[in-house]
């Protein structure tokens, strides 16, 4: 079997080599299920394990783990909410990708070419709205499937559910690049623009 690419950041490195003194010298193993549920943990190593040696650091994987883990990149955050890996996959299926307020606000701000799809009802939206959204009728749902499938699209309602199973549905439909704004225009609201009416 061929033994995969992995990188691993700075950041991940370290933590992994800070956690690993207080493991008690078991190796590093990272489980990836056929769902791309990941496990990342201690463990000894059992006689079928695959060792990749990333930068100083052997991450052990089951055979297959190895078979979805090429090309993956591991990297460790630290952010108000907490801290944690994250991990990017080349090999997941496409899938819908949660976004924050805060975020949505930074992709608006750069610039960046994308559809901002609300999905609430002609009511909701005359007591609230995001600049630059666009309410879906038929005309743009048909405007939105006839789309490069790689078009960035975020789906936003009012808490995160809708939106949720519209973006699903794009999904299914071929689309690869969707994202669903957490907690929909209530967290725009206290989070990015307080004038933005909550109901």
């Amino acid at each position: 079997m061929k033994t995969p690419t992995m990188r691993l950041s700075d950041a991940a490195r370290r933590a992994i080599h800070e956690a690993a003194v207080e493991a008690g010298g078991d190796p590093f193993r990272i489980t990836i299920s056929d769902r791309f549920k990941y496990d990342l943990r201690f463990g000894s190593r059992a006689e079928t394990d695959l060792g990749v040696d990333c930068g100083g650091i052997t991450i052990l994987l089951d055979p297959s783990s190895a078979q979805r883990a090429d090309g993956v990149s591991i990297d460790f955050v630290t952010a108000p909410e907490g801290s944690g890996f994250t991990i990017d996959n080349p090999n997941e299926p496409p899938r819908v990708r949660q976004l924050s307020a805060p975020e949505l606000k930074a992709m608006i701000n750069s610039g960046l070419s994308f559809e901002l799809v609300d999905v609430r009802t002609e009511e909701e939206r005359a007591v609230a709205k995001i600049e630059g959204s666009r309410l879906l009728d038929k005309e743009y749902h048909d405007y939105l499937l006839g789309l490069d499938r790689n078009t960035t699209v975020v789906f936003q309602c009012h808490h995160g559910i809708r939106s949720q199973s519209a973006a699903e549905y794009c999904l299914r439909e071929g689309s690869r690049n969707l994202y669903n704004l957490q907690g929909g225009i209530d967290a725009w609201s206290q989070l990015v623009d307080s004038s933005v009416p909550r109901y």
